[in-house]
């Protein structure tokens, strides 16, 4: 077991070969990136500096634990930022068909023979796909923030990633929690 814990962890570890080494902190610097992606090549950054300065080439099972905890949180921030970003254009999308759906009606009123597009029913509709794809952008954006924070905290804390990682766990937890209406009716019924 303890053999197989070591290969995915040279498996994981791998983007930190020499190349990646040889980056410093202002060639990572990049405005058109996540903050997620940032922080994961500070980190690899970090554990390639201790890994050529300390221990003669090898890094301490702590900075190698810590930046698989690190990879962990960036790869499910990177999965809510697609997430958020495909929702962001079906909103914006949904949200321009809410403006221009009412002026269909009035433009192709000679063309179109059927009374369908001007039905209350069919714009309530689009009215709440608009809707749905607002709140999907908002969940996706928030999970993803949570994430980065996250993130943040991990890379730049002095604890040892035993206790980083039950932290971890516990605050992944609650952001793969989802929604539940359980949870919104609860807190109604609670008195302060």
């Amino acid at each position: 077991m303890k053999y197989l814990f070591g290969l995915i962890l040279l498996v994981g570890l791998s983007g930190c070969s020499s190349e990646a080494c040889d980056k410093n902190i202002i060639s990572i610097l990049n405005p058109n990136e996540t903050s997620a992606k940032l922080l994961m090549d500070y980190a690899k950054i970090q554990v390639c500096k201790a890994k050529s300065t300390e221990n003669s080439g090898f890094t301490t099972a702590n900075d190698e634990q810590k930046l698989i905890l690190i990879y962990d949180l960036y790869v499910k921030a990177r999965s809510y930022s697609i997430l958020n970003k495909i929702f962001f254009w079906l909103s914006i999308i949904a949200a321009f068909m809410v403006f221009i759906w009412p002026s269909l009606g009035v433009v192709l009123k000679n063309t179109l023979t059927e009374e369908w597009y001007k039905s209350a029913v069919v714009q309530t509709t689009i009215t709440g796909i608009a809707a749905l794809m607002f709140a999907l952008y908002s969940q996706y954006k928030d999970k993803q923030t949570y994430t980065e924070n996250l993130m943040r905290y991990t890379v730049f804390s002095e604890q040892p990633a035993r206790e980083l990682a039950q932290k971890v766990i516990e605050e992944i937890g609650k952001i793969d929690n989802g929604f539940s209406f359980q949870s919104v009716t609860e807190e109604k019924g609670k008195t302060p």
